[in-house]
């Protein structure tokens, strides 16, 4: 089968694979190099071949990452921008910055920067076309088994997938070539006379898929010329026997997961350990959170699921950290502890608080006035008013209660985790709580009806988000 024959084989099936889009939108993510040359030169065809009967069962752009790592970037921009004008093919072409991190290579972050940004730029609803081979796809393996990967990883690249963004909902990845080697395509660009883009950083062996593909791949392929397609038909079981796994967890996950998705540890406790790691893997994937190594997991399952109730233990990597409070498990981004934090503030000013907590507003003299839940008054205070973040040993008597007690037994008494007891702002005048802001609500302490002297009002805004 020619490759023009196999990629239209591979956009039909995709076609009855989604059935509720009448229209396919395809987004080339196109480099200049020779694959996805291929791929849109080829897509291009198709589409003009069903034009002149009838209206083409798909729209076709392309979309260039300029990462700016190479001298000769803009060149291939241009020479990108150029054959889609040839090819009648809508063009953009976006620059992106990659910035190398620790613990990755630079090859992984710009890949990572690529995508995000073709996933950024892609119409609602495409589906962006990439120019992966068999031949990528046993590199990709290879390197997940290096890597030490489970069913998971040595999955592979799926030939639809879908990654879920926070801003794009589902974005559908689309690889047609998953079935055709680089030799397919190398001999389908010299018979069409096609130009492309050779970048230099492909010869440098420094780079792992580089050092497979020039040092290792040759001698496999020579050995066992299927090699690449039995790699290929091993990851597509992996795949379905994830996928099979992933059935099976989210099943398990529906008794243990609250509506804050926090997970429950009695519950876990009853399962071997395994299934625990499991369990806490597909947990993780469902929140979009990319899995911890094997070492962290293990560290988790022993260090909190298996810790006493009352200990205040986390376990943290990237920019994630895992949590128990009160048999349950949460999973909370890294954020900025505001403990020592303070600002002061007195008439007619509005001030936000820290990490969007919302406003403040302080208003003096007049009559006492309630205004609401999130509007109290005070009588016989000066006008200068603080607000600060940790210390909780002062005491503290909410309106309408008849007890004063130290914050850190209202905070247990309402089931304030640990991590968010930094957040609560505590509203001071002198040595007094006026009150405290916590969820998005003003908790004012009882006014102090036998003084005398001027009001004061003060105002709380929750930050629209």
């Amino acid at each position: 089968m020619s490759l023009i024959q196999q990629i239209e084989q591979q956009v039909s099936a995709l076609i009855a694979q989604l059935p509720q889009q009448s229209r396919l939108s395809l987004v080339v993510a196109y480099s200049g190099g020779v694959d996805s040359h291929v791929l849109l030169h080829a897509l291009a065809g198709m589409r003009a071949d069903q034009e002149r009967t009838r209206p083409a069962d798909f729209s076709l752009s392309a979309i260039h990452i300029h990462h700016g790592l190479n001298l000769k970037a803009d060149a291939w921009q241009q020479h990108c921008q150029k054959v889609c004008m040839a090819l009648k093919v809508p063009f953009e072409g976006a620059k992106v910055k990659v910035t190398k991190q620790p613990r990755h290579s630079l090859e992984a972050v710009a890949r990572q920067v690529r995508y995000s940004k073709l996933v950024e730029l892609a119409p609602p609803g495409s589906i962006i076309v990439l120019g992966q081979h068999v031949d990528d796809q046993l590199e990709t393996v290879l390197l997940q088994l290096k890597r030490g990967a489970g069913p998971k990883g040595l999955s592979g690249m799926a030939r639809l997938g879908v990654s879920k963004d926070d801003t794009a909902g589902e974005v559908r990845f689309f690889r047609p070539f998953l079935g055709s080697t680089q030799a397919q395509i190398l001999t389908y660009a010299r018979e069409f006379n096609l130009s492309w883009q050779e970048d230099d950083s492909n010869q440098d062996t420094d780079f792992e898929r580089n050092f497979l593909r020039h040092d290792i791949l040759p001698l496999l392929n020579d050995r066992w010329p299927q090699f690449a397609y039995s790699v290929a038909r091993s990851a597509q079981l992996c795949a379905e026997q994830q996928l099979l796994l992933d059935e099976v967890c989210e099943q398990k996950l529906i008794a243990l997961c609250a509506a804050d998705h926090s997970l429950d540890i009695a519950q876990l406790h009853l399962l071997s350990e395994t299934w625990q790691r499991q369990l806490v893997r597909t947990w993780l994937a469902q929140q979009q959170v990319q899995s911890p190594s094997q070492a962290i997991l293990q560290q988790l399952i022993r260090q909190l699921v298996n810790a006493s109730d009352d200990a205040n233990l986390l376990i943290q990597w990237q920019t994630w950290q895992c949590r128990r409070f009160r048999q349950r498990l949460y999973l909370l981004p890294l954020s900025v502890d505001l403990s020592g934090t303070q600002v002061d503030f007195a008439e007619h000013q509005d001030i936000p608080l820290p990490q969007q907590l919302g406003r403040l507003h302080l208003v003096t003299g007049g009559a006492p006035d309630n205004r609401g839940a999130n509007s109290t008054t005070f009588v016989g205070f000066k006008e200068q008013v603080q607000v600060r973040f940790g210390g909780y040993g002062d005491k503290f008597k909410p309106a309408q209660s008849p007890h004063s007690k130290p914050l850190k037994q209202w905070f247990k008494l309402w089931g304030i985790p640990p991590w968010r007891r930094d957040k609560v702002a505590i509203i001071m005048h002198e040595d007094h709580i006026l009150g405290v802001i916590l969820n998005g609500q003003l908790i004012p302490s009882q006014a102090s009806s036998a003084r005398v002297g001027q009001t004061l009002t003060l105002s709380y805004r929750p930050e629209l988000t």
